[in-house]
């Protein structure tokens, strides 16, 4: 799961708030050659610079051992999907003209193949998103008064979003809100191998599949999409280091 899936999954219940970007502008420009957190890819292994975060094709490899994940980044397309499906769930909402403008995705935990074939997961999907209401929805209610009304119901627990741990919304007539989110995820199973792509097979009974490029120490899970015939479009990529 990307944190574009995990983080709209918070939202399809009752579309109220999660993120912002500061100035309500274009989106973020992660898998366009640029981390969203800020990171680094790591180590290359070859002694020049890694490559950037959403700029590595699937090209396989070892991933046997111990996996830290230091970043995740999204493109611009993948961006654009997850703005139009925001819109079309902000239609069953009491702002139907809410628009999700960004998305800045982070992730850290560990992913652990084992040499038997094993595999262990713990992620946190972390990040925030960046939701743009326009003053029609806010009905003379400040920002700031936005901000402490929807903070109270997430330190009370009774924020429809339990994910979210906070919020912050600034502006004048609209609002643009950034919530932060964290969606933990575990799990255990095993994996195999062809190509450039990994299956995990989780003891749940879930199999899930993932296009992968081993760059020196630093593993690359993909999400892809073949949007003009042969080639290949990295929707996201997240990023582990080799521990």
């Amino acid at each position: 799961m990307t944190v574009r899936a995990a983080l709209l999954l918070l939202s399809t219940g009752g579309l109220l708030v999660a993120g912002c970007s500061s100035d309500g502008g274009a989106p973020l420009k992660c898998g366009d050659g640029q981390a969203c957190d800020g990171g680094g890819g790591g180590d290359g292994g070859d002694g020049g610079a890694p490559a950037a975060c959403g700029t590595v094709q699937p090209c396989g490899g070892d991933v046997v051992g111990g996996w830290k994940f230091v970043e995740e980044c999204e493109s611009i397309a993948s961006f654009a999907a997850s703005a139009a499906k925001f819109s079309m769930m902000a239609e069953q909402s009491w702002c139907v003209s809410q628009t999700l403008v960004g998305i800045e995705p982070e992730a850290s935990g560990s992913l652990v193949f084992g040499t038997d074939g094993s595999y262990s997961l713990a992620l946190t999907h972390g990040g925030f998103l960046d939701i743009k209401f326009p003053a029609e929805c806010l009905a003379g209610v400040s920002c700031d008064d936005t901000t402490a009304g929807l903070q109270s119901q997430i330190d009370a627990g009774t924020f429809p979003m339990p994910n979210v741990t906070s919020i912050s919304c600034s502006g004048s007539s609209d609002c643009v809100c950034r919530a932060a989110v964290d969606v933990y995820r575990a799990e255990a199973g095993t994996f195999s191998v062809a190509g450039n792509v990994v299956t995990f097979n989780a003891a749940s009974g879930a199999v899930t599949n993932k296009s992968y490029c081993v760059v020196g120490k630093t593993l690359h899970i993909l999400d892809t999409a073949t949007r003009t015939a042969g080639q290949t479009d990295i929707d996201s990529d997240l990023v582990a280091m080799k521990q």
